[in-house]
């Protein structure tokens, strides 16, 4: 049984997450839970104003989000709770990218095709980059540098691979 772990359901859980840098093999996944924590917090919202969250929730979401990244296995964000209308939840869903989820848990049919469509979209790091970053690339050519006026190292590499094998995009050389 694999399992998906929300690692944040409550403050002890916060102060914990240094035990999934040895993970078990059967976790594949994290997530967090904003409703879960603030209810044990006692917290009045965990939103503001604009729909952000505040502080500690930010804080939760990094953690797991580390925490995921040091056990080597799939960060997932937290649900939107309000389903009605994409507009919120695709934007949400570009941030989570952005920062580097790979999903995020739907709490309503209606939500899975904005996740699917925000999740499986390219990032805009063309395959070009990919290919001349390449450490078996001895001497690339103009047309397949990274001469961009920006730089491209390693983490470029890793991150752009990572994106085109979610499109099902081949990174070979």
């Amino acid at each position: 049984m694999k399992l998906l772990v929300v690692a944040t359901e409550t403050p002890a859980a916060m102060i914990g997450f240094s035990s999934y840098a040895t993970p078990s093999r059967r976790l594949i996944a994290m997530t967090w839970g904003a409703e879960d924590l603030g209810a044990a917090l006692g917290a009045l919202s965990n939103k503001e104003a604009d729909g952000s969250w505040t502080f500690p929730y930010q804080v939760a979401r990094a953690q797991c989000l580390f925490a995921a990244g040091a056990a080597g296995v799939l960060a997932l964000d937290t649900p939107i709770c309000g389903f009605q209308g994409s507009g919120r939840l695709a934007e949400s869903c570009r941030i989570a990218r952005r920062d580097g989820f790979v999903g995020r848990i739907a709490i309503h049919p209606n939500q899975v095709s904005t996740i699917n469509a925000c999740f499986t979209r390219p990032m805009r790091i063309s395959r070009m980059h990919v290919v001349s970053l390449q450490p078996s690339r001895p001497n690339p050519t103009p047309e397949r540098s990274a001469s961009t006026g920006k730089m491209y190292d390693m983490p470029h590499l890793i991150a752009a691979k990572r994106a085109l094998a979610s499109a099902g995009e081949d990174v070979t050389p």
